[in-house]
């Protein structure tokens, strides 16, 4: 069963859930973040950045909760800046988000490839997916933080045990737009390829993921192949992932669909083939571009961030 929890939006393209069961939700090309109650309504503005204009893929992109948001009130964002990416940090006080701070700054930003998806994972560490902002040589580049999975602490300082003693946890993506964790405590990352070769990824520490030598299920001498290949981004362009029960499910921009994967299980190494037995797909064209997925607190329901021509809205599906 699914609903519309709230439309009229411009590109919604983050949800992230306060303790209290709020939303705040991103709005790509205006540079609000609006506020939601967990039952829905009217959408009210909660802030505001001061995002770059005149960007295909750029603006204010991912939102996540601090995980102590109870305490502190902190709200993370990712957005493009005049001159780059930047993740900062703003304070709701019960009515309003204000006093941004910068916690990290000079993440490579274009018109494509801006990644943005922030999450915190089990380990209290803040995981930021980049963008290769369509420059090749910046993914392998282990000093440039384009093209990568960043883990950082939440001040934004590089997280202990990091492979290079920086913020880089691994490289080698080319635009990565979702990340999520399963039960075994395993992160799972979704990644736009090249007009084919869509990839979900099983992160491991210090990995590679091969961009631009290889995508997909091939290998570059110790590179790590995708679990699942998309062969064509008809069917995906994947966008926010979110994992409920140890099933993934993947909203899909140009695929216009939200995939279902059961993930495997323990000991689980990808083995080239790209193929994720029992994988389905969901509302194929029915919403247009599902941009974000996210699991309800408390509730056995997903909520979709859609980006359609006749009018962005937050859907409600029950799982």
């Amino acid at each position: 069963m699914t609903g519309t929890i709230a439309e009229g939006l411009r590109t919604p393209w983050s949800i992230a859930f306060a303790p209290d069961g709020m939303a705040f939700v991103s709005e790509r090309d205006t540079g609000r973040i609006l506020r939601l109650a967990g039952d829905g309504g009217a959408p009210r503005e909660a802030g505001k950045v001061t995002a770059r204009k005149g960007t295909r893929e750029g603006g204010l992109l991912g939102l996540e909760v601090s995980p102590t948001f109870a305490k502190d009130g902190l709200l993370y964002a990712y957005y493009t800046a005049a001159g780059a990416n930047r993740v900062v940090t703003l304070t709701w006080d019960g009515t309003s988000l204000g006093g941004e701070r910068i916690i990290v700054d000079g993440i490579p930003a274009a018109v494509v490839h801006n990644g943005g998806r922030l999450r915190f994972g089990p380990d209290g560490l803040l995981y930021i997916g980049t963008g290769d902002a369509n420059t090749r040589t910046l993914s392998p580049d282990l000093g440039s933080l384009g093209g990568k999975i960043l883990r950082v602490t939440p001040d934004g300082s590089p997280a202990p045990g990091n492979p290079h003693g920086t913020r880089v946890y691994t490289w080698g993506h080319r635009n990565v737009q979702g990340l999520a964790w399963d039960s075994r405590g395993r992160l799972w990352a979704s990644e736009f390829g090249p007009e084919r070769n869509d990839e979900l990824n099983l992160i491991v520490a210090g990995g590679d993921y091969g961009w631009p030598a290889v995508t997909g299920g091939a290998r570059s001498g110790s590179s790590v192949p995708a679990a699942f290949v998309w062969p064509s981004t008809a069917n995906a362009s994947p966008s926010g992932l979110v994992v409920v029960g140890d099933v993934a499910y993947v909203a899909c921009l140009r695929g216009q669909r939200l995939w279902r994967f059961p993930l495997p299980g323990p000991g689980y190494v990808p083995d080239g083939s790209g193929s994720l037995p029992g994988a389905t797909e969901h509302f194929r064209n029915e919403y247009g571009r599902l941009r974000d997925a996210v699991a309800v607190p408390g509730r056995n329901e997903l909520w979709l961030a859609t980006n359609a021509d006749a009018g962005s809205r937050i859907l409600r599906v029950e799982l």
